[in-house]
């Protein structure tokens, strides 16, 4: 087995940075992460798209098994070699069940995992802007959620769409390359709204509606309930979609990205 040598953290950061930095024409993509108060006060909502829709990301790592004791392999799941990512399994799969929760309302929601493994891989890719083809985004508005507390795994093949949910085998015909991105949010145009207070306001009520009455341990309800009651003076665009990014990357992990058309 072979891993990718990285963390979440690290995968993430880059793959949103390698979106930043993309030449789509008439095309841009701005997360929205929490911590930027220097980025909100130097102007930084300049860099949201003036049309758009939202995004979700959960970034997870992924193991490459090649060898034929690999219990995919072994068990006649594959016949070559595939990556696994492994799901949370605390709280009786908890996350991802609310991950699935939330694409229910939110479609674009995506588990994203390198298609690679290895350090020097990641670092190459990084640097030659490659990192987006070399990872795999997996829809989970597709994927249902566990009633138990074993541990879940998702596995999928390089260059190939499908993917599988296990231990219960649900089978997938259809994943995305990071090479397809361009094409994927061009394809959710027909969303596409003004960027303004009054989108941003419905991102973070949905948020919050999602969050009320999940069981989570007392310091996250304290914490929830402080970012759910924003100032008076922060009930604007960036203030709702600063505060629904926090809650977000809180409780479920997850980064937004608003994905539209640029002002250029």
């Amino acid at each position: 087995m072979a891993s990718t040598g990285i963390s979440e953290f690290t995968f993430g950061f880059a793959f949103l940075c390698e979106q930043v930095h993309a030449n789509w024409k008439g095309l841009k993509a701005a997360p929205i992460l929490p911590s930027l108060q220097k980025e909100a006060d130097e102007g930084w909502d300049a860099h949201l798209p003036v049309r758009g829709t939202d995004f979700y990301y959960q970034f997870k790592l992924s193991d490459y098994l090649s060898a034929g004791h690999a219990k995919f392999m072994k068990d006649g799941t594959y016949s070559s070699p595939y990556y696994r990512i492994s799901l949370h399994r605390l709280n009786s799969n908890r996350q991802h069940n609310q991950l699935v929760r939330h694409a229910k309302r939110n479609p674009n929601t995506y588990y994203v995992a390198p298609e690679f493994s290895g350090v020097a891989t990641f670092s190459n890719a990084f640097l030659s802007r490659q990192l987006m083809t070399n990872s795999r985004l997996l829809p989970l508005n597709q994927c249902r959620p566990f009633t138990d507390g074993n541990q879940h795994f998702i596995t999928f093949q390089s260059g190939k769409p499908q993917w599988k949910v296990h231990s219960e085998t649900q089978d997938f015909e259809s994943s995305r390359q990071g090479s397809d991105l361009e094409a994927l949010y061009r394809q959710t145009s027909h969303q596409w709204m003004e960027i303004d207070e009054t989108f941003a306001k419905e991102v973070f009520t949905k948020v919050s509606e999602q969050i009320q009455g999940v069981g989570f341990d007392q310091p996250v309800r304290t914490a929830n309930a402080a970012l759910m009651d924003i100032e008076q003076e922060s009930r604007n665009r960036i203030g709702y979609l600063r505060r629904a990014a926090e809650l977000l990357s809180l409780n479920f992990g997850v980064t937004l990205v608003i994905i539209g058309a640029s002002d250029d």
